[in-house]
Formats: structure tokens, C-alpha cells, sequence
């Protein structure tokens, strides 16, 4: 039973923090959802590349590594939240590094898609087709698709980097709202511990 007296189920918890408590944990979803949506986007381009047996870009590396290691993780943390086997101190910790990481393949991957525009970029090839061609020119110097070419192979292309770049953008603002409430989560404890009262 909930406070106002009506069924709770089982798996989910109030936070003791209120609605601060509360938006905490619904950001974890909403960043865990967006995470998940980069990955899926970002290893269909990966996947129809190495496919042609040609080395994606780096960038795409990153970005795939980064985010699957960021979704596993929130599925720990979530665990260990559960369990109360970790503190505001670690979430904020780990938050911080991979906002830091976040912000850094932002502003890598948004440098050169910032001033293309994909309506002006004919064609509608997928990610497969780039590569077999652009592969003809590369395998014999290095094997590998150039991101800035990729990103301006085709309208189908550059409208989905685009749709990552954005999602990346939104993580950063999410685990941004993460490491600042987790602040003050931190606070809070620290004060709930100590016997304080939370607020006026």
C-alpha cells in the first residue's frame, strides 16, 4: 500500500526524497530508452559496413563503445539501487565521466555535421552501398571510411547521423540533470543521516 492508500506494486519504490528522488529515477529510464536507440542506430551503420569489410569510422566505434558501456552501466546501478548496495557518491562519479565522454564525441561528431545539409545531398543509398564504393578507393591505402565522406554519401545517411547526433546531445542534458540532482541527493543523504531535517 502507498501512502494515500492505494496499491503499490512490489518492484517500485517512493523515493524518500521526493520529487527530486522521484525524477531521478525516471531520468534513469528516459536515459536508458535513449541509449538503447543510439545503439541500435549506430551498429546498423557499423554492421552494413564491416559486412563490405571495410573499417567503419572511429567515431562510430566510440560512440557504439561509449553507449554500451553507459546502458550496462545504468542496469547495475539500478540493481545495486534496489539492493542499497551503493551510494549517491558513485552514481555521481560514474555519471560525470561518461557526460564528460558524451560531451566530447558531441562535439567531434557535431563539428562537420553542422554544417551539412542533408536536403541538399542527392541520392538515397544506405550505409551498405556507401561503403562498397567508397571501399574501391580505400582498401589499398588504409581500408577505412573517412566520417566526413560518410556522413555526406547520401540523404538517408546524413538524416540518421543527424538523429544520432541529436540523441547524443539529449544524453548529455539527461545525465547533465543526473549529476546535478545527484548533488543534491548527496546532501540529503549526507543531512538524513546526520539526523537533519530534509527542509523547512
Amino acid at each position: 500500500m502507498s501512502d494515500d492508500g492505494s496499491k503499490r506494486p512490489s518492484f517500485i519504490r517512493r523515493s524518500r526524497y521526493g520529487i527530486l528522488g522521484e525524477s531521478y529515477q525516471i531520468l534513469r529510464v528516459v536515459q536508458f530508452m535513449t541509449l538503447i536507440t543510439i545503439i541500435g542506430l549506430t551498429a546498423n551503420f557499423v554492421a552494413k559496413i564491416v559486412d563490405d569489410n571495410t573499417s567503419p569510422p572511429a567515431l562510430l566505434i566510440s560512440i557504439l563503445a561509449l553507449v554500451c558501456l553507459a546502458a550496462l552501466y545504468l542496469i547495475i546501478l539500478a540493481i545495486l539501487f534496489w539492493d542499497q548496495k551503493v551510494t549517491y557518491t558513485w552514481a555521481l562519479a560514474f555519471d560525470s565521466v561518461i557526460l564528460a565522454g558524451l560531451l566530447i564525441i558531441a562535439v567531434i561528431a557535431g563539428k562537420p555535421l553542422s554544417y551539412v545539409k542533408c536536403n541538399d545531398i542527392g541520392g538515397s543509398g544506405d550505409a551498405s552501398a556507401f561503403a562498397s564504393t567508397l571501399a574501391s578507393f580505400l582498401n589499398t591505402v588504409s581500408g577505412k571510411v573517412i566520417y566526413t565522406d560518410f556522413i555526406a554519401a547520401s540523404k538517408q545517411i546524413c538524416n540518421e547521423m543527424k538523429a544520432i547526433w541529436g540523441l547524443v546531445i539529449a544524453s548529455c542534458i539527461f545525465f547533465a540533470f543526473t549529476v546535478l540532482t545527484g548533488v543534491i541527493l548527496f546532501f540529503f543523504s549526507r543531512r538524513a543521516k546526520k539526523g537533519e531535517p530534509l527542509g523547512p
